[in-house]
């Protein structure tokens, strides 16, 4: 009796981890230091080998700029990886790697990658990515969103931004009133020039919102006049635009 309800628990528990997500994942780990991997990376895995193929290609190439199918997996991170300097030798590239699964289910894969890099200067960003697990391709704005519904959009992340933007820049006069002065007009023109679009293509799915992301607006030396200008949408908010996909995608559970 107590074997069978050992068996019984076992099936349930692996009936709801293959209901939890579409896919399986295995890293992939490595860094200027083998002993400590710094650099993690996700292989997807699932029952359909072409899906796989696809997304696991389409992140490598994005991110690796090479595939395991070009390069073993013991040299995956090669070209890519910080290799400090000995001599004459050394190589700038990603210092750090980690990432984020956000939804793995039948209607979207949504995954956030963290890098670090060090060149002439240290870095640091985030890539998003969203995928459609049943044909492994990544999903588009045009997609998921009526043609009139990118048009508001793209009218609303402009006025959006607009505000932070406004907001931003009283903070640095507050904060610093002669070197604003100094700097007003490149901190002015950047911004505008900046949020002349909507960039409604970069797109992010979590959980419960739709994220509009934006990269700096600035260069590195005046990173710090920099402006948070990701807009976040519930995706209550955005089902008067979306198609019907879209509907699909994200209210079908």
């Amino acid at each position: 009796m107590y074997k069978g309800s050992s068996i019984s628990f076992l099936i349930f528990l692996l009936l709801q981890i293959a209901a939890s997500g579409q896919f399986k994942v295995r890293d992939l780990k490595g860094g200027s230091d083998p002993k400590k991997p710094s650099l993690t990376f996700p292989i997807f895995m699932s029952n359909n080998k072409a899906v796989d193929k696809k997304i696991n290609e389409h992140l490598q190439e994005e991110i690796l700029t090479t595939t395991t199918t070009a390069t073993p997996e013991k040299k995956i991170f090669d070209e890519i990886k910080f290799i400090p300097s000995k001599g004459s030798t050394g190589q700038s590239g990603y210092t750090d790697m980690s990432y984020t699964i956000e939804i793995n289910n039948k209607n979207i894969l949504s995954i956030v990658l963290e890098i670090e890099s060090l060149g002439a200067y240290p870095t640091y960003y985030k890539r998003y990515f969203n995928f459609n697990p049943k044909n492994g391709e990544p999903l588009s704005v045009e997609d998921i969103f009526t043609v009139e519904g990118i048009g508001q959009i793209k009218k609303i992340l402009i006025e959006e931004r607009d505000k932070k933007i406004k907001e931003r820049i009283s903070e640095i006069k507050r904060d610093d009133e002669k070197q604003f002065a100094e700097d007003s007009v490149f901190i002015f023109e950047t911004f505008i020039k900046c949020n002349d679009e909507a960039h409604e293509k970069d797109f992010f799915i979590s959980k419960e919102n739709i994220i509009f992301y934006k990269e700096d607006c600035f260069p590195h030396a005046w990173q710090s006049y920099g402006a948070g200008l990701d807009v976040i949408f519930s995706t209550k908010e955005v089902e008067k635009y979306l198609s019907d996909f879209g509907k699909r995608l994200l209210f079908t559970k």
